[in-house]
Parts: C-alpha cells; structure tokens; sequence
C-alpha cells in the first residue's frame, strides 16, 4: 500500500511538500508524491522519494493503487471556483494546483481511499464539495491572527473538539493545543462535512466526512509538530492505521472476486 503525498507550489514552479512526507512516513506509511509542476531546480530531491512530477491535472488515473491521500498546505484556492470576487489578501493562487488536487479528491473519494487534508487542503476539500471560503477571517471582529511565521511545532491557541468525533477518538481528548498558519478558513462546512473542532476565538478548526470512512479535514498543520508532539504524531498513524484497513479490504474483495 502507498499513499499519495500531492506536491506543492512556490513562484511558478514545484515544491517537495518533505515536512508532511516525513510525518507519513514517521507513522509507517510509504509514499509517493505526486506534482503537476517541475521542482524547483534548487531543490534536491532525496534518493529515498518517489516522485512522479508534471502531471496532467486532469488525470484520475495517476492516483490508481493509491491507499491514502494527504492534501498539504500551500497557497490559496482561486476564489472563482466558488463564485466570489478575490479578496486582496488573496495570495499564491495556482489554478493549475487547484485543478490537479480537485481531480485527485474526486478520485479518492469515489473509491472512499482515506484522506488527511491539511490546511489549504480542507479548505479545497469544502470547495470541491460546492462551500465557499472565508477569504480573510481578520475581517470578522474578535478574531485573533491565525496566520503565524510558517508552520512551527510550538502551539499557538487552544482547541475544543467534538465529543464523539473521529479527532477526539484519535487525540483521546476534547482539548488539545495546535500551531497556526492561515489567514482564511471554511464559511460554512458543505455536502458530508461536519464540524467537529474550533479555536477559542469560533474559526472552524476540523471537518470530517459523514458518508466516507475516513476522511479528515484540520486547519493547524500537524506535520510541523508530529516529531516533537505526541497528539499531533497519532494523527498520522490514525490515517496509516485506515489506509493499512482500506489496503486489507480492498485485498479481501479481490481474493472473493477471483
């Protein structure tokens, strides 16, 4: 079983999303990155990663034989995808990115493969399911900033989850601390997403799916503080723990197929 990692983007060109790579692989999993873009030519790519680069944006079929999928963080998702004027605090749209990871969520959920979206990622994941986005949350009165210096492993703010949720199963607790790094968020969770965890100031801090077996959506960026934070690092071995579970069922139905 492997699990697709999407790469990122950075002025016009590819980047090794290596943070959420090594939190995967911390939990056991083994992956694959998968980009639409060339790398950076400054970037070494290490001899240890798989990576399958310049992909059509347009092609399910790359995510064939995958088990797991991780949505990484990164610029913001082009506001025309939902209907809105961009704001101009907008920033970093590639609707060439856009384009390749809402191909890449359809796949996955249509064969129910697991799905950890991170960041930038549960956001895209509302918009594929028809939401809008908040484009600045400082806009809204009483909110604090949640757009912190890049994603460190030091937490920022307090979180309340849901009692019964799938992230209060897997942290084992109804308040954990997280770091921060977004200044937009989700206006309101659309299709099967539930909300399931908040910051103290309101701002919606996870989603899970209703009508999937497991798909997890988290505004905080986990891969920055799994190798030092023992809450955050059960995140990523929840996930490997449902995609080792979807591997086994999906070898289960061939072997009665055959």
């Amino acid at each position: 079983a492997w699990i697709a990692v999407l790469g990122q983007w950075r002025k016009g060109r590819g980047r090794l999303p290596l943070p959420y790579v090594h939190a995967v692989r911390q939990a056991g999993g083994a992956v694959k990155v998968l980009s639409t873009f060339e790398e950076l030519a400054s970037e070494e790519i290490p001899d240890d990663i798989e990576l399958h680069a310049e992909l059509d944006p347009y092609d399910a079929s790359q995510l064939e034989g995958a088990s797991g999928l991780v949505l990484c963080g990164g610029g913001d998702v082009d506001p025309q995808l939902y209907g809105r004027k961009r704001h101009p605090r907008t920033h970093n749209v590639s609707q060439r990115r856009d384009r390749f990871e809402l191909t890449m969520i359809g796949a996955a959920l249509e064969q129910d493969i697991p799905m950890l979206a991170i960041c930038r990622g549960m956001q895209l994941l509302n918009v594929h399911f028809g939401g809008a986005l908040d484009q600045h949350l400082l806009d809204t009165p009483g909110r604090f900033d949640h757009y912190r210096d890049r994603p460190l492993a030091e937490p920022a703010h307090d979180l309340t989850i849901k009692k019964g949720s799938l992230l209060a199963e897997i942290v084992g607790s109804l308040h954990v601390k997280v770091n921060t790094r977004h200044h937009q968020g989700l206006e309101v969770p659309v299709g099967p997403l539930e909300e399931i965890a908040w910051a103290e100031d309101g701002v919606l801090e996870a989603v899970e799916s209703r009508e999937h077996s497991w798909v997890l959506g988290v505004q905080w960026h986990p891969e920055a503080m799994a190798p030092v934070d023992r809450t955050q690092a059960r995140l990523f071995e929840a996930f490997v723990d449902a995609v080792r579970h979807y591997e086994a069922s999906e070898t289960e139905v061939t072997a009665r197929s055959a």
